[in-house]
């Protein structure tokens, strides 16, 4: 090895060794971990809230103009509010029902309704009936305009919006 070389060699391993430091790589070279005050919090994160497509229904009410498939006992209308935040209110000529609903792709879900407790005369006394059973399953729904439109398995209403 020449004297240059060997110049050469002893810089390019000084140069390393300084970039090794300012980097903290090697055990000579490791810098203390900072430590944070002892008063400091991590920020609150607010939760994250999924869109639900129900949400671009709030304050509209449906009412229904025919039912295929079957029909409402005593011939009354389906009545559909969509409140704030999933609210859901019901109503199919007899009891008023309140609950929470989401929709997922062509999905509505209603949850678990209260009602008022009023006994209807003759044949509206099975509008609840209906109204439970027409609601237990997840409903497959379709918008256009004014128009809703609600399937279960065995029965469509067709909503037209107040």
């Amino acid at each position: 090895m020449t004297r240059l070389d060997h110049r050469l060699t002893s810089a390019a391993v000084g140069v390393c060794a300084v970039a090794m430091s300012v980097l903290g790589v090697g055990a000579a070279a490791a810098a203390p971990t900072p430590v944070p005050p002892p008063n400091l919090k991590p920020a609150p994160v607010p939760p994250h809230r999924t869109p639900n497509a129900i949400d671009g229904f709030t304050g509209q009410t449906y009412e229904s103009v025919a039912v295929i498939g079957g029909t409402i006992p005593g011939g009354q209308k389906l009545v559909v509010a969509f409140g704030p935040r999933g609210r859901i209110g019901l109503n199919a000529g007899c009891n008023q029902h309140a609950g929470t609903a989401s929709m997922a792709g062509d999905q509505l879900r209603i949850g678990q309704l209260v009602s008022t407790m009023m006994a209807c005369p003759g044949p509206r006394a099975g509008a609840d009936r209906w109204l439970a059973s027409f609601t237990s399953v997840p409903l497959t729904w379709r918008a256009a305009g004014p128009v809703l439109i609600l399937s279960s398995p065995r029965q469509t209403v067709i909503l037209i919006r107040r």
